[in-house]
């Protein structure tokens, strides 16, 4: 696996939302039933703004090795600030749907919709996760917090989650990793789509 600590060379994502689920209809094409399953996840297509050639030479080098391995990075927030909310686990071990508990944050912060989080499992996976309904931290660090999609695995009590730097992980999709040389030692086209695996 491997992992970059920084998105600083990140020009532009275009993040998709998987969805697992399906409406199932009858044969006279009737209301229909909303079936959810677990495995909806998040991929995100994402260029690489022009460089050096000495500047992009280790972003190629773990681009090639990524499409082997596979990809840790932070999610790209484009500027949108998490703030600071202390060291948050899951509060409560095998929670299941969409209602998660949290303890370990800063009282007073606001977990807001539409911000992102990611929860590593004991092997250390990151799952990428949407706040649909947020709320402000109480006195004792916990917080309820609506996803916006199902838990896809049931954590362990303690799970870590990364709500300051949100993380997604998964494959570079594709069979090939291609880039442009031009002339005055710039680099062009980096770009990839990474879509998480579990």
């Amino acid at each position: 696996m491997i992992v970059w600590s920084s998105v600083g060379a990140v020009a532009s994502v275009t993040p998709t939302f998987v969805d697992n689920g399906g409406t199932i209809r009858g044969a006279t094409n009737a209301a229909g039933l909303r079936v959810d399953r677990l495995g909806s996840h998040y991929r995100a297509a994402i260029t690489i703004g022009i460089g050096t050639a000495d500047g992009r030479a280790a972003l190629i080098s773990d681009l090639v090795r990524a499409k082997q391995e596979g990809l840790r990075l932070p999610y790209p927030l484009m500027g949108v600030d998490q703030g600071a909310p202390g060291t948050p686990v899951m509060d409560g071990a095998n929670q299941a749907g969409r209602v998660i508990n949290l303890r370990g944050l800063t009282p007073g912060y606001v977990a807001a919709k539409g911000y992102w989080l990611s929860i590593v499992d004991a092997a250390g996976q990151h799952y990428l996760h949407n706040v649909h309904v947020g709320g402000t931290v109480a006195g004792d660090g916990k917080v309820t917090i609506t996803l916006a999609e199902h838990l896809r695995v049931p954590f362990a009590n303690g799970a870590p989650v990364k709500l300051a730097t949100p993380m997604i992980e998964g494959e570079i999709s594709g069979n090939e990793q291609s880039w442009q040389l031009q002339r005055g030692n710039r680099v062009i086209g980096i770009g990839f789509t990474i879509e998480e695996m579990g």
